[in-house]
């Protein structure tokens, strides 16, 4: 806006208070729009600094979160070692326990095993002394003994739950004449399984001396079975 002079060189009064009023208002409009700029600026920055409270927040609890996570997961971690070491543990001590008890099974079996054995080594010399203790007519005497001592030798599973058999007694018998068939006169001593029947009655004891006055020792006409 251009102020005019008079002819005088002078400014108008009213052109002035004009001017000076079109200034004001400019000036209070520009002022006004920089208050509410900057207004407007107070506010966003009020804003980022509620933004970046709630970031900070946001960033605490994260930490919380990954420390929490951290601790959790570490716990877990450890529980899940603590239980495979006693896991291992229990296993460990239950093969060691199966072990043992298969270690003493082995042993048990190997101690029925030579029970057994021994046990047949003892029949098949009973059968051996029972086969050569025939009579002269090559008839055996003892027949049902031999059948019984072949019958245990069928029977393992009884005969490995015994306990360990004494073996018989043997004694020596001198017999006379044993040898009659040959010619000759001398006497030798045989072994013979003794029985644990009652004393026979006098009856008995001359039929047995009998018998055992025509039993002789000779090889036995048998073939021995390898049984071991």
């Amino acid at each position: 806006m251009r102020l005019k002079k008079t002819l005088f060189g002078n400014y108008r009064a009213k052109e002035v208070e004009d001017c000076i009023e079109a200034l004001e208002e400019g000036f209070d409009r520009e002022i006004q729009k920089k208050n509410e700029k900057i207004e407007s600026l107070r506010k966003k920055i009020d804003s980022m600094k509620n933004q970046e409270k709630e970031i900070g927040e946001a960033v605490i609890y994260a930490k919380s979160l990954v420390i929490e996570a951290h601790d959790r997961a570490e716990k877990e971690a450890k529980e899940v070692l603590e239980k495979a070491q006693k896991d291992y543990l229990d296993t460990r001590e239950s093969i060691l326990e199966e072990i043992d008890a298969l270690t003493k099974k082995r042993a048990e079996a190997e101690r029925l095993y030579n029970l057994q054995k021994e046990k047949i080594k003892n029949i098949i010399s009973r059968i051996d002394d029972f086969l050569e203790l025939d009579d002269i007519d090559g008839k055996p005497k003892d027949i049902k003994k031999i059948q019984e001592l072949r019958k245990e030798l069928d029977r393992p599973e009884e005969v490995a739950k015994e306990k360990e058999e004494v073996v018989p007694e043997r004694e020596k018998v001198h017999l006379e004449q044993p040898l009659a068939k040959t010619g000759t006169d001398s006497a030798i001593s045989v072994s013979y399984i003794t029985s644990r029947r009652a004393k026979p009655k006098k009856k008995d004891e001359d039929k047995l001396d009998d018998d055992k006055g025509k039993r002789i020792k000779r090889l036995s006409r048998i073939k021995r079975d390898n049984f071991l």
